[in-house]
């Protein structure tokens, strides 16, 4: 059966002093005390959705064990990493690596909302070897490269024969990307991506990569094995891998969707 959740069917609690957190997609291995909604990711750690009410902020905090990708779907205000201040604002995507101290600062009068992608985690002995640089940086942060941009900053190109594609985050090192366009070691790659009304893009599958669709505008279907659902803004669609998956945009409105994959065996 394919895995659909919609943030508004999970219950939040409350995380980082302030923030409202929405635990959507986990890994497998977590345990039945688990928070996550559901458990199907084997190639990341996790996918929650967050939201910080204005005027708030919340803790200042760092991860030995993982990087994380920060990216904003509502609003905007600031990202404290090592002591540097980052404007964000909706479409923004950051990368925090392991040993990276952050917080999130919402100085607006609206709400602030953002996914944080939890990458894998890195082998035993990067944490221990991690654990040394946090206890040394003496909560100033280990002050490595940010990567920080705006979807729009990439240019599109056409995906699977219909939707656009626009580059989020590829992967660290990849070929004629700068650090900026292609820091991510915890997953493959993020993109966005969204397809016009009347279009559909045919089924395909991976191999060697699991992928989460994240639905943040529009209305349309998304075929999963031999599955048809129903799909709107704030849905997450488990594509796991080896399993034919495509979009039909049925609706007058466009269907975006933003795309998380990971790396399997």
């Amino acid at each position: 059966m394919a895995i659909k959740v919609n943030w508004q069917d999970v219950t939040p609690n409350i995380g980082h002093e302030t923030a409202i957190v929405w635990p959507i997609l986990g890994p497998t291995t977590a345990g039945e005390s688990s928070s996550y909604n559901a458990t199907p990711l084997q190639g990341f750690s996790g996918v929650t959705r967050h939201m910080i009410q204005p005027g708030k902020a919340g803790d200042y905090h760092v991860h030995f064990d993982r990087e994380q990708v920060y990216y904003f779907t509502e609003g905007s205000g600031k990202m404290n990493i090592d002591e540097v201040i980052y404007p964000v604002k909706k479409g923004d995507a950051v990368c925090v690596p392991p040993t990276s101290y952050h917080h999130m600062i919402n100085d607006t009068d609206e709400w602030l909302v953002h996914l944080i992608i939890n990458g894998k985690h890195v082998p035993e002995a990067q944490q221990e070897e991690n654990k040394k640089i946090i206890a040394a940086s003496n909560a100033h942060g280990s002050k490595q490269p940010i990567a920080h941009r705006h979807w729009l900053d990439s240019m599109p190109h056409v995906s699977h024969g219909a939707a656009l594609l626009w580059s989020v985050f590829a992967g660290k090192g990849t070929p004629g990307r700068s650090y900026t366009e292609a820091p991510v070691e915890g997953v493959q790659k993020i993109t966005i991506h969204r397809l016009q009304p009347r279009l559909q893009t045919g089924t395909h599958s991976h191999s060697d990569k699991e992928q989460v669709y994240v639905f943040t505008e529009g209305t349309g279907k998304m075929i999963v094995g031999d599955e048809t659902l129903d799909v709107e803004e704030g849905d997450f669609v488990y594509g796991p891998p080896r399993v034919p998956h495509g979009l039909i945009n049925d609706s007058d409105g466009w269907l975006e969707h933003l795309i998380i994959s990971a790396e399997v065996e």
